[in-house]
């Protein structure tokens, strides 16, 4: 697939989604641009703010296969990952064990609500997203290309939850923060209910494949496993300025405290800010850079941008970084937020570097 094709078909479906799922428009950018990249994305809001929506959604332009996984508190590993099952010839007697594939195995897998469930549970998804592959009784069985998993979770605040242990959000190229939307968003939404056209009211396709309302005038776009292999091959095509990438490894390592518990120096050549010292427990590992660079070009690509500028890091920084710090309890009394925390950092490098001529 050609860059300019590539970039047509994102932003084509950012359109698409926009026109469906209102008043979310940073989430569909990283969703569409956690599509680009290859990566998982975790989205983290209060119930009612369509992530669950989205993701459908999405499913209905992006012809992978879809699953739904739906964590409960009694949700077992093997109810995801699938199991060995004992067959018994009837005619023969002769008994042999055969995998039944779980649900993991899907192209495009949403993980609803994914901290209800328990660690134990939660970690059944730690070599499919890393390895994106599945070991049962010694035998690794290979998912399909791509493999995504888009995973809400609700707040920390709501009753029955277990936080997601550090290796498992790292796991996720991104972490998205869902706000209510603006009052101008919930009327096009009443105003879309009151019309019967709002998605969820009505499928968005009918068996044929057809879409059966007013989006049906419109050109659809309909990318398939081998469109979305070609997307993300022109995102990693996208080249980054050398300067980009040494902002990129001190934005990351500045994220992390200078001092130890005995107070001696943890990083070589390198100190964090002091504020980072009185805040953090622990900051992003070398996979959050890797994750910035791929989530940077993505952004490019998204916006039609033949090279990653500043501003693609800037904008991506947050969801990239915001579930790979650990503040301390100190921090967290006084208010302080992973957010914040970046928006400091942002500012730190671009005095420390001098990035500003590579905004773009």
């Amino acid at each position: 697939m050609h860059f300019q094709d590539a970039s047509n078909a994102l932003r084509a479906l950012r359109d698409q989604l926009r026109g469906l799922v209102f008043g979310q428009e940073a989430l569909i950018d990283e969703v569409v641009c956690c599509l680009a990249a290859n990566g998982h994305l975790l989205m983290t809001g209060a119930p009612g703010l369509a992530k669950t929506t989205l993701v459908r959604s999405l499913a209905e332009f992006v012809h992978l296969q879809f699953k739904r996984i739906q964590f409960t508190p009694d949700l077992l590993p093997s109810d995801i990952t699938g199991a060995e099952i004992l067959n018994i010839d009837p005619a023969t007697g002769q008994r042999e064990f055969r995998f039944v594939h779980g649900p993991v195995f899907g192209g495009l897998v949403l993980a609803d609500e994914i901290n209800r469930a328990s660690p134990r549970t939660q970690s059944a998804l730690l070599e499919a997203m890393q390895e994106r592959s599945v070991t049962v009784a010694g035998k690794s069985h290979e998912l399909p290309k791509p493999f995504l998993v888009f995973a809400t979770q609700n707040p920390f605040e709501s009753e029955g939850v277990f936080p997601l242990p550090e290796a498992q959000l790292d796991r996720f190229l991104m972490h998205s923060l869902i706000d209510y939307p603006a009052a101008a968003a919930e009327l096009t939404m009443l105003d879309e209910h009151a019309a019967g056209t709002l998605v969820g009211d009505r499928p968005v396709m009918s068996d044929q494949g057809d879409v059966q309302d007013k989006e049906s005038a419109k050109p659809l776009v309909k990318l398939d496993a081998v469109d979305c292999a070609g997307i993300v091959a022109c995102a990693r095509k996208i080249p980054i300025d050398p300067a980009l990438l040494k902002g990129i490894v001190t934005l990351v390592r500045a994220t992390r405290p200078s001092l130890d518990a005995g107070g001696s120096s943890s990083q070589d050549g390198q100190e964090a800010p002091a504020f980072v010292n009185a805040s953090v427990v622990y900051g992003a590992g070398p996979r959050s850079g890797l994750a910035l660079v791929s989530a940077a070009r993505a952004l490019a690509l998204l916006e039609g941008n033949e090279r990653v500028q500043w501003r693609h890091v800037e904008r991506l920084a947050k969801p990239v970084l915001r579930h790979r710090i650990r503040l301390n309890m100190a921090a967290l009394r006084d208010g302080v937020t992973e957010d914040a925390l970046v928006d400091r950092l942002l500012t730190y490098c671009r005095e420390k570097l001098r990035l500003e001529t590579l905004h773009g």
